[in-house]
């Protein structure tokens, strides 16, 4: 089998990330606020989230800009907010 090659991305580049947990447990403000943390100022409107739930659990999806490959590893190590998370980006 031949292996895929990785899509070539020019940075910055706009991407969804969306995190899945528990609704009781999961907050949006803490989602924004690691995103601020880890990639700084984010353009207007991407920090506006979109949420689904179902049941006890809720999807977040935010929009994020990364400025080049190095930022995605420390955002995505932030994210492991506990058990019962799930994170996409």
């Amino acid at each position: 089998m031949q292996e895929r090659r990785r899509p070539d991305v020019e940075y910055p580049t706009r991407v969804p990330m969306k995190i899945i947990g528990n609704a009781a447990e999961l907050k949006p403000d803490m989602i924004a606020g690691l995103i601020l943390q880890h990639l700084g100022p984010q353009p207007e409107g991407d920090l506006t989230h979109t949420v689904t739930c179902k049941g006890a659990w809720a999807s977040y999806t935010f929009w994020v800009t990364l400025q080049d490959d190095q930022v995605e590893r420390p955002l995505r190590e932030a994210r492991q907010l506990g058990q019962g998370f799930v994170t996409q980006l």
